[in-house]
């Protein structure tokens, strides 16, 4: 089994950065570049120290509610893996049950499918216990871009392989 980089411990979830076959974590290592201002972006050392602390939060408040900070904070990729989003920074995330299966948990679409329909945030289902990080990137465009869905897709794969 592999250790992996924690990130918050939860009363919902507990958050950790998934981690590649070469041993890397793309989560881990954009939430370093943000704090660094390292992050290919363009902005200013300010913007990207305030991104690093927003995406912590909103990390941490999923861990303790399982909800997100408003309901534009996350949103649903493909098959199962989500995206945390704050300007035009994201950083994917999946959950998972820690021994390399992954049960995709999609966007929830109609009202009498909802798993707790008195919440705003009634779209979105119960996430396992443990959640990881994956694939950050600078989205410029309305769709989110093949190449971003196909790596966020690759880490997830990676990553539930050193579980198994």
């Amino acid at each position: 089994m592999v250790e992996r980089r924690a990130i918050v411990r939860g009363k919902c979830h507990d958050v950790d950065c998934a981690t590649r076959s070469d041993g890397s974590a793309p989560g881990g290592d954009f939430l370093d570049a943000l704090k660094n201002s390292r992050w290919e972006s363009g902005e200013h050392r300010d913007e990207q120290v305030d991104d690093y602390s927003w995406f912590l939060n909103a990390i941490r408040h999923w861990a303790n509610t399982g909800e997100p900070v408003y309901s534009s904070a996350v949103n649903a990729l493909e098959d199962g893996i989500w995206e945390f989003r704050h300007g035009d920074k994201r950083l994917t995330f999946y959950d998972t049950d820690g021994r390399g299966g992954c049960t995709p948990k999609m966007l929830i679409r109609d009202h009498a499918d909802a798993e707790v329909p008195d919440s705003s945030h009634w779209q979105i289902p119960y996430f396992d216990p443990l959640i990881r990080i994956g694939h950050a990137f600078t989205k410029r465009t309305q769709k989110t871009p093949a190449a971003d869905l196909a790596a966020a897709a690759d880490v997830r794969t990676e990553d539930l392989d050193h579980d198994k």
